[in-house]
């Protein structure tokens, strides 16, 4: 199993839960310690051999300051159950040191990070049934610090997942696509379809032992982040959104403005479960609310005004979320002659949900990145205020959860 996530660095708590997560996946019970050291803390910091890092606090405050400038630090897990890393033969720190060394390029590069840039470090946790390895990479190029909502699309972890499948079962896959007749082409190609396919047969023969690793894997704390949705969220949000395909045509243009009122209402409804269930949506809609209002509120008005200002950039935020919800409506009226069957569109709705959701996301991030630009524009070029009437406003509202 691989999972991808982080926090987000423009969060202040980031920088120190940044050098908490590297103190603990160094130093905590069943660590696979360095060889005549206290911690299990690898990795590189500039291409070359895998080093066993003298302190771990070096790393930590490395990571600290790269928090500090905004420097995205991902945190991964790579995990296998007992049996499959015996077969493995990942049995010691020396071979899991070998195995992430092998891997590590895959996940820089679906990530988009340049080997010269690519700097990690990571630790081995010998738990019983299901070993796995942390690793923290981060980019260290200028142009990292520049990167003001990073968020990952679920397709990145996907197809890091699919590659690591490909590069460590090429046999078992192999044999898998001859069993099922396919031709030999595509058994050289080993194309993602085939991958996919292996992976369900996989997981159903041992469903009960990766029903189990996936729980044991979730739970792990250290690894959360602003961008989990939780299965029980995407599977509600799926069936609400595949209620609406159902009440729209398949063909024509898909409008918000032009759905029936019993359609809209539908709509309506999903947005408020979203707003209520995903907290990043929730916080992402209020940062664009507020980016919105510091505008309006540079040029004043009264408190009735500004209510209903506040109101209409709320529906406005509303309406994006709308515009992805219906936008997934399109894309799976579009996927519907390429799915397979009822089961395939259930194992890849969850991927549709998070994919919409992330969107919504970037949308809205992208819209309050542009909105707090032109305010800070706008302050600069005078706005009609004063400089003293500018810094007074500035000053007002910097503690009122408007960010400057």
């Amino acid at each position: 199993m691989y999972k991808q996530r982080f926090k987000n660095p423009n969060y202040k708590s980031t920088v120190s839960k940044n050098y908490a997560h590297i103190r603990y996946i160094a130093t905590r019970p069943r660590v696979a310690k360095n060889e005549g050291m206290n911690h299990g803390l690898f990795g590189k910091l500039a291409p070359g051999a895998v080093t066993s890092f003298e302190d771990w606090r070096d790393i930590a405050r490395l990571v600290y300051q790269n928090s500090k400038k905004h420097i995205t630090m991902y945190r991964s897990v790579i995990s296998f159950d007992e049996s499959t890393a015996e077969e493995l033969l990942l049995t010691n720190q020396a071979a899991w040191r070998r195995y992430i060394d092998n891997h590590i390029l895959t996940i820089a590069k679906k990530n988009g990070i340049r080997v010269e840039h690519l700097q990690w470090a990571c630790a081995l946790h010998k738990e019983k049934n299901h070993p796995h390895i942390h690793v923290v990479f981060w980019d260290n190029s200028p142009e990292a610090t520049k990167i003001k909502n990073p968020f990952t699309p679920p397709a990145v972890p996907n197809a890091i997942r699919r590659q690591m499948i490909k590069d460590t079962f090429p046999d078992k896959i192999r044999a898998f696509g001859e069993e099922k007749n396919f031709a030999a082409a595509e058994l050289r190609r080993l194309g993602d379809g085939l991958v996919d396919e292996f992976e369900r047969h996989i997981r159903q023969l041992e469903s009960k032992k990766y029903k189990r690793l996936r729980e044991e894997y979730d739970s792990e704390d250290e690894i959360s982040d602003t961008f989990d949705f939780g299965d029980k969220v995407l599977n509600e949000t799926a069936d609400r959104v595949f209620k609406i395909k159902a009440a729209l045509p398949e063909h024509g243009r898909i409008a918000y403005q032009l759905l029936t009122p019993a359609v809209k209402k539908q709509v309506d409804a999903l947005i408020q479960y979203l707003l209520k269930n995903a907290p990043p949506l929730q916080e992402q809609k209020e940062a664009y609310v507020q980016s919105k209002m510091k505008m309006t509120l540079l040029y004043g008005g009264n408190e009735d005004y500004l209510a209903s200002m506040k109101d209409k950039f709320s529906t406005e935020a509303d309406k994006i979320i709308a515009n992805r919800i219906l936008g997934m409506v399109k894309t799976l009226n579009r996927l519907d002659g390429e799915m397979r069957s009822a089961e395939y569109r259930h194992d890849r709705r969850q991927f549709y949900m998070e994919n919409m959701l992330m969107e919504a996301l970037s949308m809205l991030s992208g819209l309050t990145d542009t909105n707090n630009q032109q305010f800070e524009d706008e302050l600069k070029t005078g706005g009609g205020l004063s400089k003293e009437a500018k810094k007074e406003l500035y000053l007002k509202y910097q503690d009122k959860g408007y960010e400057h």
